[in-house]
């Protein structure tokens, strides 16, 4: 009786370190978590290491400055266990919804993608919850949500080589990929992400 006690309070523990929404209390690897522009984290277990990868925006003179008419990509990415969509990430949100919104006839897959660490389950959780919360974003900002589908693809489809932490953060993302009726410019980039010009 004692054995069973203790294995269902183990598994409850587990399963709320697992759905937690609290920002982390210990040093994040991400250069923005300490700014006032920072959204509030989001954090699990010990899965799905390292820091943040940054998107870039440009604007048409090819200069970076952050409200832009050109993405450079068309991902969201995201820190180690995480799946808030950070402010940083606005452009893109913005850009996407903006599009959506004046374009009822296209539609977006987006897609929720992980590093290698953790089991194939809990990462494609995550990347569910990745791509839940862009999708989020993206309604909130006025798209319809009949236009967008969230699927996940945990650490099943690696883009980037986890063999190093730089491979690692590039793998955790979400990408924002357009099924039907595509922006002018839009593309996928050499590593098969999606890309506006």
């Amino acid at each position: 009786m004692n054995k069973k006690l203790l294995c269902i309070g183990a598994l409850t523990l587990a399963i709320g370190a697992c759905s937690s929404n609290k920002a982390p209390t210990s040093g994040s690897n991400d250069p923005y978590a300490n700014s006032s522009n920072s959204a509030a984290n989001s954090n699990s277990s010990g899965y799905d290491s390292g820091a943040d990868a940054n998107v870039t925006t440009s604007n048409n003179d090819g200069n970076n400055s952050g409200s832009e008419n050109t993405l450079s990509s068309n991902s969201v990415y995201f820190d180690t266990n995480r799946y808030d969509v950070d402010v940083k990430y606005d452009a893109v949100v913005n850009y996407n919804s903006d599009y959506l919104a004046n374009n009822p006839s296209a539609h977006v897959k987006v897609e929720g993608s992980t590093d290698d660490v953790g089991s194939v389950e809990y990462n494609l959780a995550l990347g569910q919850r990745r791509a839940d919360a862009v999708k989020k974003s993206l309604i909130a900002k006025g798209a319809n949500s009949g236009q967008i589908e969230a699927t996940s693809n945990g650490k099943l489809v690696e883009k980037f080589s986890n063999a190093d932490e730089e491979g690692r953060a590039q793998n955790r993302r979400a990408d924002v990929t357009y099924t039907k009726k595509a922006p002018v410019g839009y593309y996928l980039n050499s590593n098969g992400l999606p890309a506006i010009k």
